[in-house]
């Protein structure tokens, strides 16, 4: 191999020779094996200057080599800065690297202390001053212990009752309508003596459905009530609903009045109506859904009793289970499914007879008073 000739200024010559086949040297352009000699030379000064924990102390350098070592740290980063591509940036992005790698050395020799400091007493946060009243400056201030919101009228709107939880849940706070009186419209369009035709029932407006299925998951139990019966639209679904409604509501004119879809014909809806007047006791035979209520809240967990004199098959009594884990509300979806089974025959002579055959002769007599 032949030795790199010395220059007159100390300079350290172009690095890039290497030893062709043939034995020649020769100068290549390539800068990133020229970029790779001279990042090792770097590295090597650092090295060489730097202050290592574990080098030994036969390696230090005197005066004259120190200076050389940081002129000739200034040519190879010159040397970096002007091969391309991109020169001043990849100089710049190594000497970084140096730096960092020099803190790093730093932080090892001082045998690697942890970064997070510990707070001493003296240095604690004080907490700030507060600008605004506590709580306790204001609430239940003045005579009558009012509390103050700011300005006159938040303040009189909030001391209207002393306990604002409570007025809550007041009587007078409970919006929801009852289920008679939400469709007592759709109950009356749907009898077939009012004529009124199917485009201009309330059944058919998408603002009223949506806030018939609302209230039906609030207060009917036949909206979770399982069913086979497919639907087209939802106004299908809340005819056959108001159906249902109409034989447990309490009104003037009898349930049968209201067209379920089974009539043939229109003679047979005048001769219902007519049997209907004929006997006006048909409508308190039907059980209605208050009376299912009293009978499951008297049932409890002893509904399967009644559940086998109902002719309820096993597999309905499974989904009862499945869909409720409260006795109560277990016995009024079986009265809701034998209701919903047998229809008009759900009376409360056919319920008493049942009742009286599982051994509830109280809430049967119960049930015949009523």
């Amino acid at each position: 191999r032949q030795q790199l000739p010395e220059t007159h200024t100390g300079a350290v010559p172009d690095p890039v020779p290497v030893l062709e086949g043939s034995g020649q040297i020769q100068k290549l352009s390539d800068s990133n094996f020229r970029r790779h000699i001279l990042v090792q030379y770097l590295i090597l000064f650092q090295y060489l200057k730097g202050q290592v924990k574990f080098k030994s102390s036969s390696c230090a350098l005197n005066d004259d080599q120190t200076t050389w070592i940081e002129e000739t740290t200034k040519l190879v980063f010159q040397l970096l800065r002007e091969t391309p591509p991109d020169g001043d940036k990849f100089a710049t992005m190594v000497e970084h690297m140096l730096s960092t790698e020099e803190n790093w050395n730093a932080w090892k020799n001082e045998g690697c202390p942890s970064f997070v400091k510990e707070r001493t007493v003296d240095e604690k946060p004080k907490r700030p001053t507060r600008k605004r009243q506590a709580p306790e400056d204001f609430l239940g201030k003045g005579p009558d212990r009012k509390i103050f919101m700011g300005n006159d009228e938040l303040t009189r709107l909030w001391n209207l009752n002393h306990d604002n939880m409570e007025a809550c849940k007041s009587d007078s706070r409970e919006f929801m309508p009852s289920l008679d009186e939400f469709f007592a419209e759709a109950i009356e369009q749907a009898d077939p003596a009012n004529m009124v035709e199917e485009e201009y029932k309330v059944v058919r407006n998408p603002n009223y459905g949506w806030r018939a299925l609302r209230l039906l998951s609030r207060r009917s139990p036949h909206f979770f009530q399982p069913t086979n019966q497919k639907f087209k639209s939802l106004a299908d679904y809340l005819d056959t609903m108001v159906c249902k409604l109409a034989k447990e509501l309490p009104k003037d004119l009898p349930s049968e009045e209201i067209k379920t879809g089974e009539e043939d014909d229109d003679d047979n809806g005048d001769n219902l109506l007519k049997e209907s007047n004929d006997s006006p006791s048909i409508q308190s035979k039907l059980v209605t859904n208050q009376q299912m209520d009293d009978i499951a809240a008297k049932l409890g967990a002893q509904w399967k009793t009644l559940a086998s004199h109902l002719e309820m098959k096993a597999a309905e009594l499974r989904e009862i289970e499945t869909d409720s884990e409260d006795v109560e509300m277990q016995a009024k979806l079986l009265l809701v499914s034998w209701q919903d089974r047998e229809g008009t025959q759900a009376t409360v002579e056919n319920l008493v007879s049942a009742l009286n055959a599982a051994g509830f002769s109280q809430i049967a007599d119960g049930l015949s008073e009523a």
